[in-house]
């Protein structure tokens, strides 16, 4: 039987062969009587570590069924998870029986709601079966580190369930180019005629729109008649779904340098500066859909309620196409996004939809 002492060598620059003798000592090893609090290479103070470094220092990892030291720097370099591994905390059956929502409710109200009464506190957590506070904060990580993961395996399927829509779609467009449903009208494409419906849409003139495009408005009038025939005859929308990424990304082909009325001049800056900071703030995105929606019932233009916060419509477009594929694949954003509405609905409809806005 190896003694203590001589299970942990430092063989960090050698090869297998240099210490091949040490290896077969681990491998005749009892490794189900390891214990990593005691055994050698366990850090018995248990301090918190960097996290952003691996703290698998052992040459030599056994096949073990049960966790040890290895395990418990790699997985729980820092925090409370890390204390209670090492304590070899459970769950109380108290907690087990209750729903994960019930139990997290719970719990994190009884956290919320501690004050300087330590005896109150204490009475409340040992009746759910906790020994004492860092078992009780223990517990609370646990049913976030079991929310957390429900949610990336949320998101895993929905981000699977995309890519086969995605690939899908793809396969229509294909089918639809090789048709000919795509095939430009009068020398106008798609991605054209989306554009241009998009720099209209944002308070371009026609007259500059046709310019650009270099038609007129009869020719202009068939070709949109036609597209339109087409995406309406077209049950795979794939066509929809070519126009739809041309009209939200409108600044391309003939219209890559043209800017609309809306946009030119001195409002330049203002509006990208709104188009930034809505793309960089989801919160910010929630309280505009509100404000919109709140403005509409009261009778206010959604158009000029963008425009308080430095969008066009095209921006607003453009916003949405950012955001709204974000959301379908992401759990925890589209919980937000509830929460937010429920929050801004009300500030809205608490005073005039134009009102108190806090930029």
């Amino acid at each position: 039987m190896s003694t203590v002492n001589e299970l942990y060598q430092n063989v960090t620059g050698k090869n297998k062969d240099e210490y091949r003798d040490y290896l077969t000592q681990l491998d005749r090893m009892n490794w189900h009587s390891y214990d990593y609090s005691t055994w050698p290479c366990a850090d018995l103070s248990f301090q918190n570590l960097d996290a952003s470094e691996n703290h698998d220092v052992w040459p030599f990892k056994p096949n073990l069924n049960e966790p040890h030291w290895v395990d418990l720097n790699n997985q729980f370099p820092v925090g409370i998870r890390r204390y209670g591994y090492v304590h070899k905390f459970e769950m109380p059956e108290q907690v087990r029986e209750l729903s994960h929502d019930d139990a997290s409710n719970i719990l994190n109200e009884i956290k919320n709601s501690k004050g300087d009464n330590d005896e109150a506190f204490n009475n409340q957590i040992q009746e759910y079966g906790f020994s004492n506070e860092k078992h009780f904060l223990w517990g609370i990580a646990l049913l976030d580190d079991a929310q957390e993961k429900a949610y990336d395996a949320a998101d895993d399927f929905l981000k699977e369930q995309q890519a086969k829509l995605d690939a899908q779609m793809n396969s229509h467009i294909e089918a639809a180019e090789a048709g000919g449903l795509l095939d430009p009208i009068s020398g106008i494409d798609m991605e054209t005629w989306a554009a241009a419906n998009a720099k209209i849409a944002g308070g371009m003139d026609l007259e500059e729109v046709l310019q650009v495009v270099g038609t007129e408005k009869p020719i202009w009038d068939e070709v949109s008649a036609e597209w339109n025939a087409r995406m309406s005859q077209d049950t795979t929308f794939a066509i929809a779904k070519v126009y739809g990424d041309a009209f939200t990304n409108s600044n391309i082909g003939k219209f890559s340098s043209k800017e609309t009325n809306e946009e030119s001049g001195a409002e330049t800056n203002t509006a990208n500066s709104g188009l930034t900071n809505v793309m960089e703030d989801f919160e910010l995105y929630v309280k505009i859909m509100c404000h919109q929606n709140m403005g509409a019932t009261q009778g206010k233009d959604a158009a000029s309620i963008l425009q308080e916060y430095g969008l066009s419509v095209n921006d607003w477009s453009s916003v949405g196409a950012h955001w709204t594929p974000k959301m379908a694949t992401d759990t925890r954003m589209a919980l937000k996004m509830g929460e937010l509405m429920e929050k801004y609905n009300a500030e809205f409809a608490s005073a005039k939809a134009g009102d108190d806005i806090d930029f």
